[in-house]
């Protein structure tokens, strides 16, 4: 929404551009591509903004001032402004890593199954505050879950959380169900 908006503002008012207004959210990192020699194209999930794609200049560079704060599957605190080509990401902060989805290949693998589900099925620009509660609240219970969870329970209840907050009530089919 605010980068629509910044994207109209900017065209109606042409000596004021869109790089002026800086943009700061929560984020989870869905996926990250690689854009370039040192840069770095970013699907985020954001609080604010919903999900955008957004463009790291260097990242990849050995003192990159954003290395280690945009790693897929993490959340973090980001600052973007609109260029001419989109989004592009000039702060981030990471708040948390949540290293148990990574040390257990069954955590990782659902984990993954949340992230695509929410870059397949969301459009760029479409904030969802029940949305953003329900992937963030996933991502928390998957990091405290014991060794011993149910994936197919955890999954299937994914899956009806999403496809309500997305509008389909009853209609669970949107994910990909391995684990049942």
């Amino acid at each position: 929404m605010a980068a629509h908006f910044g994207r109209v503002f900017s065209d109606l008012c042409p000596t004021l551009t869109a790089f002026s207004i800086m943009y700061v959210t929560d984020a989870i990192i869905l996926k990250k591509s690689d854009y370039g020699e040192t840069g770095a194209l970013f699907t985020l999930y954001t609080k604010e903004y919903g999900k955008i794609r957004a463009l790291a200049q260097g990242v990849k560079k050995e003192d990159a001032k954003l290395k280690g704060h945009l790693e897929p599957l993490s959340l973090s605190s980001v600052s973007f402004v609109l260029g001419k080509n989109g989004e592009r990401l000039t702060h981030a902060s990471l708040i948390n890593y949540w290293p148990a989805l990574r040390s257990d290949w069954r955590k990782l693998k659902l984990t993954l199954e949340v992230a695509g589900a929410v870059d397949q099925n969301c459009f760029p620009g479409q904030k969802d505050e029940t949305l953003w509660n329900v992937v963030l609240d996933s991502f928390h219970s998957l990091e405290d879950s014991d060794n011993d969870f149910d994936a197919g329970n955890f999954l299937r209840s994914f899956q009806k959380r999403f496809s309500t907050s997305l509008g389909y009530e009853e209609e669970w089919g949107i994910i990909r169900p391995w684990a049942s």
